[in-house]
């Protein structure tokens, strides 16, 4: 089976959409794959060590000007790859504006498409007049739209997508890299000694509650010894606005931005740290976690967690088994929920060895079987309905 995926994000790239697509294709070794995906500065080792092809295309950090051509791109490419490799089932990473262009190859060769939505793109995109216009185009004709959660399976219906086009994708977890390693090279690397360590994995981005883990960071500090450890990247300006957050609240000293890290370091990571927490939430533009697969890695790692009850999260954490939610905007219960897990040893131990077992029903093999069938269903169908239909001849006596 030959098929495309066309996608803004595919690894190297940093993120959790990245690691999606990346872990679903790998996991499929009889599909004959082509990736169309965004340039990364560090892709062209990583492309050469794949046993698929990826087509890398140009982006140019110029706004509405970059959507329009990196749109015009994406069309014109999968067009050309759909038509000379006979391609039988295209994939749209994102539905806007990705999936309007994977939606117009379709109907100019007649290939079948399914979708991927994560959540956030109905509850901000989907507000908007054009892209709410196209995002239903997509959703419409999709043969298979693939959610994260049953939170985005919600968001989805509420579109008009019927319950027999969805299908449930949760994100994995790569259960031989993320288990319980030595993470003490890591707790002297960035200076813990003695305290103990919170630590977030995500983009700098509010959604995220980089900004709430800090504001109550100084609570928390009152009870136990504590740093807090934020990995990953996002905009100057934000990063700048969670320094200030954190000399505001007296915690600058107890906060560290450890910026993106190596995949390589990333089990270690989860393993130095005693409780990861990340206290997502909806922002007012609609922006929300659709299921967040850091709660999958952090407990494959053996660590406890403390996440948001808010969107597609409340799949990933099984509250008072694996660690806790915490409702929106409730600092003083996010401090009661960490405060307990620090100071509980055997607590941290028992939602660890829990969290590795609820990580360990999360296999990526186990998504990329049920991609793979469904697809594969798609084109049976597709080769069903435009098959040539031959005359009945009836011969002479």
């Amino acid at each position: 089976m030959r098929m495309l995926l066309v996608t803004e994000y595919f690894a190297p790239h940093p993120g959790g959409t990245a690691v999606y697509y990346y872990e679903l294709t790998r996991r499929m070794p009889e599909v004959q794959w082509t990736v169309v995906a965004r340039r990364h500065p560090h892709a062209a080792g990583f492309d050469r060590r794949q046993p698929f092809r990826i087509v890398r295309t140009p982006f140019l950090p110029i706004p509405k000007v970059r959507m329009v051509v990196e749109w015009l791109t994406h069309l014109l490419v999968a067009l050309w790859i759909t038509v000379r490799d006979r391609v039988d089932v295209l994939h749209a990473g994102q539905l806007f504006p990705v999936g309007l262009a994977v939606y117009v190859v379709h109907r100019l060769t007649g290939v079948p498409y399914v979708t991927y939505v994560h959540g956030e793109e109905l509850t901000t995109l989907g507000r908007r007049p054009v892209a709410g216009w196209a995002i239903r185009k997509v959703l419409a004709r999709a043969g298979a739209v693939f959610v994260n959660s049953r939170f985005t399976w919600g968001q989805v219906r509420g579109f008009g997508v019927p319950e027999t086009r969805i299908r449930l994708a949760r994100p994995g977890v790569d259960l031989v890299r993320f288990r319980p390693t030595d993470g003490a090279w890591l707790r002297a690397r960035y200076g813990a000694r003695d305290n103990r360590v919170l630590l977030t994995v995500g983009r700098l981005i509010p959604r995220k509650g980089q900004d709430t883990v800090i504001r109550i960071l100084a609570e928390v500090a009152r009870h136990v010894p504590v740093v807090y450890w934020v990995a990953g990247e996002g905009t100057q300006a934000e990063q700048r606005r969670l320094e200030a957050i954190a000399e505001e609240h007296g915690v600058q000293d107890r906060v560290r931005f450890l910026g993106a890290v190596a995949d390589s370091e990333l089990p270690a990571l989860y393993s130095a740290c005693d409780v990861f927490v990340m206290l997502n939430r909806k922002t007012p533009d609609g922006d929300v976690e659709g299921f967040g697969m850091v709660f999958l890695e952090a407990g494959a790692c053996g660590r406890p967690v403390v996440g948001g009850a808010s969107g597609g999260a409340v799949e990933a954490v099984r509250h008072g088994v694996t660690g806790y939610l915490v409702p929106e905007g409730d600092g003083a219960a996010a401090v009661r929920a960490l405060v307990s897990l620090l100071r509980d040893p055997e607590s941290r131990e028992r939602m660890g060895e829990a969290g590795r077992r609820f990580a360990a029903r999360h296999a990526w093999e186990r998504r990329a079987q049920r991609v793979q069938a469904i697809c594969a269903l798609l084109r049976a169908r597709h080769r069903k309905a435009t098959a040539p239909r031959g005359r009945l001849v009836e011969w002479p006596p």
